[in-house]
């Protein structure tokens, strides 16, 4: 038999090096309960309180100690977790709390290193409970050398200072425990019905949130934490002050009305938590709610002594950049310096370098970690990022959960999420709202309908007159009557050689916009072509819409080849759009780009064409709209638009209500929402993917000695040996963003290159990869 080492005085044990074990989980405890909005639900700190508490209670061995202090390999004596979770288990039978929260805390310590791959929330318990059946299971040694006098006294103690966690504690013994875990009158019955609401599920991944958040960036940071942070009520108010001159008079007088309408009514409804924001493309919607949002968050602090954290959330990372810079612009007017404990920027591609007024943590290190966790006042992020907080079984993903705690999170583009997530959405924003506490504004201009009526409050309650009162516009249909690519090719070069207005060709496919590229330049060498797309780096994209945006300042003969990606959010706009027959929501985000600050003598025109391939034998291909839509939303589209030749900008709400009322007829729901209340978060990561997985690999494009540079340090970190896979994630994220500028996606050219799941290297030629076009092809 091994020798069983004697227990450890639990007050001599450690946490990490210098870092006293009961200092450690009391200060955790402490932070992870202070995290969560006052506001919230007092179940959801109740567990991220007992969680901070236990989640390194499995520490207090002698094998762990030994590993901790004095170095050695792991083994399952020196984990932690396990044995947490089960002293958790016992110590949660004493509180006046319902099975599911039991649960909650249980699941929470025993995977707080790892992620939630189960299918219902009790499996982790009844797994335990097999595994401690038999006699040599690491739980029985790990339970016999602990002190439990003296985490029973810190116990009591603890409990004394803590009024929420007053109890009555049963002597603490390894039979007592055990005692505990096969307790038959907690059984499989009633533990598979212990989570009766979506609301119960939140709460517990809130609760885990905050302590991942709060135990990670305590042991990054040693213990130091970043304060909160002040933010002007008036703040847009004195930016908008500041600028030199407003041009187009009348609209700026409206999107000044429309800002004074959201406010007021926010303010208004101060403890409502549902709203909507409907208001036409161009209408300055990005600033007005900022503005209310900076509002209600003076309000809320001083209603209940804490300010809540702005989230603002958009569809894709390449209008992120561009709603970052409007929001830094507002923030240095008012003499606020560029600090991300202020104003961060988070998507996949985020550099990760954290500033404060007394320090910057790097990307390597706590950086990361930081921006993370959203530790700032304002936050631009993505709807992957907000999503994937909840809809996730990763500890990465979920350790923003707590944040989301009586925040305000505004989803600008929310019409962009899938419209079969859309059920699942509206239960999770209804839940948030009651269990968190939490406000959610959709900022739309064609409002989708996720919210049903009555669920929540319109910020611009006559918006119709708004609408009614734009007239930039009017999108003319020719869609009827399809067309193959080349013949519409030609009937656009014959078109631009009358037509000296700067136009905007928007279709589908990256290929089309080669095929127009390469016509259009070859017909007009001297007027200014641009081709914009995918096919393009992020770097080469961010540099062809600054010079767009430039040309279109001078007022030149501009002419723009580009894909769908110009429609959320990216601020041009042209007197003249030709967009391929896509989604009506899609069409109206186009229109979107046409004398979108009225700035032109004459309403702007957007044509609307299908398009078609042609075979190699000369005969009429597929529509090529397929494998980028839905046939069904394309056919609510050709349904909603009829017949008529003809629509002015004032319809396009209409249009819009009777396509999204279409849509939803056809589209069937995928309930993720009900999978998550399950706890089935093998199941919820299968079925939500927000971004449709393609089979398409990664290629990193050189086209200077930069790139191959960025290349060389890629490959000296993967080649390493001596490197362990965080290692390596750790020193990659001090270039990722730049490295990744440089690469594009594109379609694998077989099995086992999509299977290789790794980048690959392109040096840029006329015949590979052009900054006009982007991606040819390989050698």
């Amino acid at each position: 038999m091994p020798l069983i080492p004697q227990p450890l005085p639990f007050s001599d044990t450690f946490a990490h090096p210098a870092d006293p074990l009961p200092a450690h989980l009391e200060r955790v405890a402490q932070r992870a309960a202070a995290s969560i909005a006052p506001t919230a639900g007092a179940d959801i700190r109740a567990i991220a309180r007992v969680a901070g508490l236990f989640h390194d209670l499995g520490k207090a061995t002698p094998w762990f100690q030994k590993y901790l202090l004095h170095g050695g390999t792991r083994s399952p004596l020196s984990n932690h977790a396990e044995l947490g979770a089960l002293l958790v288990w016992w110590y949660s039978a004493g509180l006046d709390w319902p099975l599911w929260q039991r649960l909650a805390v249980f699941v929470a310590i025993r995977r707080h290193h790892g992620a939630l791959t189960f299918q219902a929330w009790p499996v982790l318990l009844e797994q335990m409970r097999m595994a401690v059946r038999k006699d040599d299971h690491p739980l029985h040694r790990q339970l016999n050398v602990l002190d439990f006098a003296g985490i029973h006294a810190w116990l009591l103690t603890v409990a004394a200072q803590q009024p929420d966690l007053a109890l009555t504690l049963e002597p603490l013994t390894a039979e007592t425990v055990l005692a505990r875990l096969r307790d038959r009158q907690v059984g499989g019955s009633k533990l598979r019905v212990a989570y009766q609401t979506l609301s119960e599920a939140l709460a517990t991944l809130a609760g885990f949130g905050a302590l991942l958040a709060m135990d990670k960036t305590d042991a990054a940071l040693a213990g130091v934490q970043i304060a909160r942070q002040a933010l002007p009520a008036d703040a847009v108010t004195v930016y908008q002050q500041q600028q030199k001159h407003k041009s187009y008079s009348s609209l700026n007088s409206r999107r000044d009305q429309i800002a004074t309408t959201v406010a007021q009514t926010w303010l208004a409804h101060l403890n409502q938590h549902l709203f909507t924001l409907t208001a036409p493309t161009g209408a300055g919607k990005t600033l007005t709610i900022l503005h209310a949002a900076l509002q209600i968050r003076a309000q809320l602090a001083q209603q209940n002594g804490v300010a809540p954290r702005i989230i603002y959330c958009l569809p894709f990372t390449s209008v992120i950049d561009q709603n970052h810079a409007v929001f830094r612009a507002v923030l240095q007017a008012n003499g606020i310096k560029d600090r991300e404990n202020i104003l961060l920027k988070h998507h996949h591609l985020t550099d990760a370098i954290f500033r404060t007024e007394e320090a910057e943590y790097q990307a390597d290190g706590a950086g990361q970690l930081l921006t993370e966790t959203w530790q700032s006042e304002l936050v631009v992020t993505t709807f992957h990022q907000l999503l994937h907080s909840l809809l996730s079984p990763r500890n990465a993903n979920l350790k923003r959960a707590g944040q989301l705690t009586g925040a305000i999170i505004l989803l600008d583009e929310v019409q962009s999420i899938p419209l079969r997530y859309w059920e699942t959405v509206r239960q999770l924003l209804l839940a948030a709202a009651h269990s968190y506490d939490t406000r959610f504004v959709l900022l739309t201009a064609t409002r989708p309908l996720i919210f049903q009526a009555g669920d929540a409050v319109e910020l611009l309650p006559d918006y119709a007159t708004h609408f009614q009162a734009m007239s930039r516009t009017r999108l003319v249909a020719h869609h009827q009557q399809p067309l193959l690519l080349d013949k519409f090719s030609q009937q656009l070069t014959t078109a631009l050689k009358i037509e000296r207005r700067a136009t905007l060709v928007i279709v589908n496919r990256r290929q089309s916009v080669r095929t127009l590229f390469d016509a259009v330049h070859g017909a007009f060498p001297e007027r200014p072509v641009i081709a914009l797309s995918t096919s393009l780096t992020p770097l080469d994209r961010r540099v062809r819409i600054r010079l767009m945006q430039r040309l279109l300042r001078q007022n030149q003969p501009l002419i723009v080849v580009t894909t769908q990606l110009i429609e959320a959010g990216v601020d041009v706009s042209f007197p003249l759009v030709h967009r391929e027959l896509a989604p009506l929501d899609s069409i109206i985000q186009s229109a979107g780009r046409c004398n979108r600050h009225n700035e032109y003598s004459a309403a702007g025109e957007v044509h609307l064409w299908h398009l078609q391939a042609m075979k190699a034998d000369g005969s009429v291909g597929e529509s090529l709209w397929r494998h980028v839509y839905d046939s069904a939303l394309i056919e609510v589209t050709t349904e909603t638009l009829g017949a008529a030749q003809q629509y002015e900008e004032a319809d396009f709400l209409q249009l819009s209500q009777a396509y999204f009322h279409g849509c939803r007829m056809r589209q069937d729901q995928k309930r993720v929402d009900v999978q998550l209340q399950a706890g089935d978060f093998i199941g919820v990561e299968k079925a939500f993917q927000l971004i449709e997985e393609l089979p398409t690999v990664a290629v990193f494009i050189v086209q200077n000695e930069r790139d191959q540079e960025l290349w060389e340090r890629y490959c000296a970190i993967r080649e390493d040996a001596a490197l362990t896979p965080a290692q390596q994630q750790q020193q990659f994220r001090t270039f990722k963003r730049a490295f990744y500028e440089r690469v594009i996606q594109v379609y694998a050219r077989s099995r086992d290159e999509l299977n290789k799941n790794e980048v690959q290297y392109l040096k840029a030629t006329p015949t590979t990869y052009t900054r006009q076009v982007g991606f040819i092809g390989f050698p």
